[in-house]
């Protein structure tokens, strides 16, 4: 018999509320093959037969049971949970629909929309019109961040949670350096002085980036996390890390998350980077210069360095394969060191 987060009881409510039929009798649940595959949160298709006005249905559904993939943010489930029941349409892509859920997040089902294009298989104009939608998502909620505070599931990593992130963040280092897990850090003193310049001027890093127009992220935003369904629409899934701050941390973690999980890209980085800027400097009329664009870039990696890397990188689950190790080293660890270098006061390690 499979083990299922919910009871009978449970998902009966749910389903009634769900498709409005308050006689509707659940006759059994089993487990089915499921065609989307989240990265950072357990998936399984779960089909269900009910009973309806004495006739029988079938029905199939994405069962995720959310697990804090960033540490520091707590109430990873309920922040998902909170944005389907609180965000409404419009937004440039497509949601899937919640149809029911724990109400502490624990358990979230969602209506499937199962990919028509697996995202290792994506074209340039896929990775394209990705990157335009989420610049008309941040032109959404653009300078909204005072209105979005209302809502209790929204993470304020650069303000109101600042201090959780920076404590998961030495913990995180601390994990690393005791296990001995990440070499390519952890035995470097360049590395680790820019390590812990990160940590001990994280207020001057955030500062920077609440200077620029905050807006509601995604917070994992990529290919990962987008189903392209048989009518070519974008169903974005993965709402467990939403929270407010400048777009250039989601445009950052699309662009390295995608370098990472699925090179060689089918289109170079840094069109998708001039696009993005292109497509909201149109909707909203806000534009850097190439130098004030390369600084915040430069403050984005880090923060999203110390946010995301580091906690990432003292999970136990995290392998260290060669090519990753050469990944990450190319892609976050040289470039964070770089940044502070040239943006944070320096000081010997002892």
């Amino acid at each position: 018999m499979t083990d299922w987060p919910f009871t009978t009881l449970e998902l009966t409510a749910g389903l009634r509320r769900y498709l409005a039929d308050p006689t509707l009798r659940v006759l059994e649940v089993v487990e089915e093959p499921v065609e989307i595959r989240l990265p950072s949160t357990p998936t399984r298709g779960v089909g269900i037969d009910v009973e309806r006005a004495n006739h029988f249905e079938h029905y199939s559904y994405l069962l995720t049971q959310p697990k804090r993939v960033r540490l520091g943010l707590p109430g990873w489930g309920r922040r998902e949970v909170g944005f389907h029941r609180t965000i409404t349409p419009p937004l440039p892509f497509a949601l899937p629909e919640l149809v029911t859920a724990d109400s502490d997040g624990k358990w979230i089902m969602l209506e499937p929309y199962p990919p028509s294009i697996k995202a290792g298989e994506w074209t340039a104009n896929e990775y394209r019109q990705a990157v335009i939608n989420l610049a008309h998502f941040h032109d959404r909620f653009w300078g909204l961040a005072e209105d979005l505070s209302v809502y209790p599931w929204v993470a304020f990593p650069l303000a109101n949670d600042f201090e959780t992130v920076c404590l998961a963040a030495a913990k995180a280092v601390e994990t690393i350096v005791q296990s001995g897990c990440m070499p390519i850090l952890c035995g470097s003193l360049e590395r680790m002085t820019a390590v812990a310049r990160l940590i001990m001027q994280a207020d001057s890093i955030a500062r920077v980036l609440q200077s620029a127009p905050q807006t509601l992220l995604h917070g994992d935003y990529w290919p990962g996390n987008i189903s392209i369904d048989e009518d070519g629409r974008h169903v974005v899934y993965g709402w467990q890390s939403v929270g407010v701050g400048p777009g250039i941390l989601d445009l950052l973690a699309f662009v390295l998350r995608s370098q990472r999980n699925l090179s060689p890209l089918p289109v170079e980085p840094a069109e998708l980077i001039s696009l993005y800027r292109y497509a909201l400097a149109t909707v909203t009329g806000v534009r850097w210069t190439d130098e004030e664009w390369e600084r915040l870039w430069d403050y984005a990696v880090m923060w999203r360095f110390l946010q995301e890397q580091l906690p990432e990188l003292a999970d136990p689950e995290v392998t260290g394969r060669k090519e990753r190790d050469e990944q990450l080293e190319t892609l976050w660890l040289d470039p964070m060191t770089t940044a502070a270098d040239r943006w944070l006061e320096k000081f010997v390690l002892i």
